[in-house]
């Protein structure tokens, strides 16, 4: 018989399982859309900058939903919130699946799955496993459950570009869809449950979260989080996109290309456990920076790869791809939640969700819109260089700010 004093470990423990493979199956699908992307360049003959606004209209109502579950969160808990979620990204996957133009997809991939992501997206389960943690498990507890983001990489995108090429997108979709149906929404309806900090969150019984929104607003570190929230996964997201169509017009196969991305996913897996274990030993903003570091180098390989493409280059790439995932996400709301710990943890991290949507939508849209324009995506990394830029200094003044 076990002590009541170990409940509160293994309960937050198994959240913090149920949270990483949710996150497999979620960001597995959501980050196979890279293979997609170039399949209706390919196939369908559509420009760079409209299949790249499918995945930014995508994020976009990722950016207005992740708020909304938020507060949705710290009123009902998870399982009803992530519930509907599941059966929207299940919706949006089987439209897809029947479209016949650019329009169709632009409803159901980018909005019907869009509003899905967002729901069950990393804002949302951040706040499940911030409350469930103390700020000196949080970074590692974070890190484990978006390890399963990198995972899921590894294993759908190559399976996404096996599907296409055997069945077509459309096929692959429709075989999606069933994944979140039969796998991903039992997983999150009865393996999840609302943790303490929520409860104690909600401020009364009507569920309400205790955030006075004045002083929210006048409060310069929840703006430089937004900032942060923007500009963390903008970057990731637009070499998220464009990295296969650019490693093809670098000389590299499409399979390969699929692999090296699968490759960094479980490398991210990795940067995501130990970045967390920095995070918590030396400090939020220490682990940032590596992370920082890690996607200057990712677009530094790019840079150099239609001159020198080889393995090497390539795996340097997965590697520095691996180590700037393994932080933007995790690392922003760690912060987030050692900031307002107590004050609406829902609604705190479900609004940095929407910024990383936000961000996400903007960012490879622009980089798409830039190669169209120029003939080359010189402009693009520029574009993705500033937004790291920009998130080292929001999150540096953020963290030293709110000591």
């Amino acid at each position: 018989m076990t002590s009541s004093a170990d409940d509160p470990f293994r309960s937050a423990a198994r959240i913090v399982i149920v949270c990483s493979l949710s996150l497999f199956i979620i960001f597995g699908i959501r980050l196979s859309f890279s293979v997609f992307f170039a399949e209706f360049v390919l196939s369908e003959g559509w420009s760079n900058e409209s299949s790249a606004a499918i995945f930014s209209l995508n994020m976009l109502f990722f950016a207005l939903t992740a708020p909304l579950a938020g507060m949705a969160l710290d009123r009902f808990g998870p399982r009803p919130v992530f519930g509907l979620g599941v059966l929207l990204m299940a919706a949006g996957l089987w439209l897809s699946s029947r479209a016949t133009s650019l329009n169709d997809l632009l409803l159901s991939y980018g909005v019907i799955e869009g509003c899905g992501l967002g729901i069950t997206g990393l804002g949302p389960v951040a706040s499940v496993v911030a409350g469930w943690t103390t700020p000196g498990q949080r970074g590692r507890a974070l890190g484990i459950a978006f390890a399963g983001t990198g995972l899921g990489s590894l294993v759908f995108v190559p399976l996404a570009n096996l599907l296409i090429a055997q069945f077509g997108w459309r096929s692959a979709y429709l075989i999606l869809a069933l994944v979140c149906l039969c796998l991903l929404l039992p997983l999150m309806v009865f393996g999840l449950r609302k943790p303490p900090a929520l409860m104690r969150g909600s401020g009364s019984h009507s569920g309400r979260p205790a955030v006075h929104w004045r002083q929210l607003l006048r409060n310069p570190v929840f703006w430089a989080l937004m900032i942060v929230g923007l500009t963390a996964l903008g970057p990731v997201r637009s070499l998220t996109v464009h990295q296969i169509a650019y490693m093809e017009s670098a000389g590299v196969e499409r399979t390969v290309a699929a692999n090296i991305v699968g490759l960094a996913g479980l490398l991210t897996s990795g940067s995501f456990i130990a970045l967390g274990w920095v995070s918590d030993r030396f400090g939020r903003a220490a682990a940032f920076t590596i992370g920082c570091a890690g996607l200057l180098g990712a677009v530094a390989m790019l840079v150099v790869l239609p001159a020198a493409a080889s393995v090497v280059v390539l795996v340097l790439y997965a590697l520095f791809f691996a180590l700037g995932e393994g932080t933007r996400s995790s690392q922003s709301t760690a912060l987030a939640s050692d900031v307002f710990q107590s004050q609406g943890l829902g609604l705190i991290n479900g609004l940095m969700g929407g910024m990383f949507g936000l961000g996400a939508a903007l960012g490879p849209w622009l980089v798409g819109r830039l190669r169209d324009q120029s003939g080359s995506y010189d402009g693009g990394l520029l574009v993705v260089v500033a937004m790291v830029v920009v998130s080292l200094g929001a999150y540096t003044y953020a963290a030293r700010a709110s000591r």
